[in-house]
Formats: C-alpha cells, structure tokens, sequence
C-alpha cells in the first residue's frame, strides 16, 4: 500500500464521515422543519380562508346595512329623538279637538329601548280624523305604534270620542344601555 493510496482512503473516510454527518443533519434538522413549515402553511391557508368568508360574509352585511340606513334614514332618526309628549300633542292636534294621554307602563327591560305605553283619549269630528292621524305617524319625529282595539263612542251632537292605546320606543343612550349590559371578563 502506497502513501497516496492511505490518502486517498483517509480522504474518503472523511468524506464518508461528512456525508453521514450531512445526511443526520438533514433528518434531525432540515426535514422536521420543512414538515413544520408545511403544517404551518396548511394552518394559515385554512385561516386564511376562513378570514375571507368571514369578511365576505360581512361585507355583505355592512352593505346591506348601510342601504338599509341609507332608505330608512328617518326611521333611524325617530328612534334616536327624545320623547317630548308636547310635540306629540302639538302634532295630534292637527287631527283631534282634544288630546289626553295618560302613562301605563315605561318599559326598560330591553337592553336597547325604552317603551313607552300611553292610553291616549281623543276627541274628533269624524272617524276619518284617527286613520289621517296614523297615516301621518310617520312623519311624527318619533317611534309610534297605536295598538288596538280602538273604542269609539259617540258623545252628543257631533263629537266622537277614540280610546286607544300607543307605544312610543325611544333608543337608550350611553350609560343606560350600557348598565344593562353584562360585563364581558377579558382574559
């Protein structure tokens, strides 16, 4: 055996030892990492998906909500004015001789409303007054729903007397929705 076959075999050896090194390396740090990667990356992608359905999903709400807002402009107006029951009758007056409106019940078990009730006594000219009346609750600045039944009595001569009853919601603001709100813990 020569000097330059010992070389040659000992250079061999350390190639040998370096590729066997090379190839743990490889299993013990390189494929589990490329494995992590891969799960990694599948994880995101299915978020990611999620993200986009989710975000689909809600901009199609918000954009049915703000055509929805945009029609119902007034409607959203009403349910923010204050209750002011001298505006009220100031607008009744148009269609009644006399107005009286007497408190049943202010309901304020909804977290986002007060309610209202009021049995209102009107005194008119003709039936025809009270259906102008809840045609033109619309255009009242508030939230109003008239209930039935509806008494009408005929109070000599010409006057009609209406006993019905009404509903005004108004929207709770500030710290009056907010007491009734649960605490949600972060954690």
């Amino acid at each position: 055996m020569s000097f330059k076959e010992i070389r040659l075999i000992r250079m061999l050896m350390w190639v040998l030892f370096y590729l066997v090194v090379l190839f743990i390396l490889i299993f013990a740090v390189v494929v589990p990492a490329v494995k992590a990667y891969k799960q990694t990356n599948a994880e995101h992608a299915e978020i990611k998906a999620r993200y986009m359905a989710a975000k689909n999903e809600h901009d199609t709400i918000l954009d049915r909500l703000k055509v929805l807002q945009s029609k119902n402009r007034k409607v959203v107006e009403a349910f923010e004015n204050r209750w002011d029951e001298k505006a009220f009758l100031a607008a009744a007056k148009r269609y009644f001789l006399k107005v009286d409106l007497k408190p049943v019940d202010i309901n304020s078990s909804d977290p986002h409303f007060k309610v209202y009730e009021l049995n209102a006594m009107a005194k008119m000219d003709s039936p025809q007054n009270f259906y102008r009346f809840l045609d033109a609750l619309p255009s009242i600045p508030f939230v109003i729903q008239a209930d039935f039944p509806i008494a009408f009595r005929a109070h000599g001569g010409e006057e009609i007397e209406g006993v019905f009853r009404i509903r005004v919601y108004e929207e709770k603001r500030g710290s009056e929705s907010n007491a009734s709100k649960p605490s949600v813990s972060k954690r």
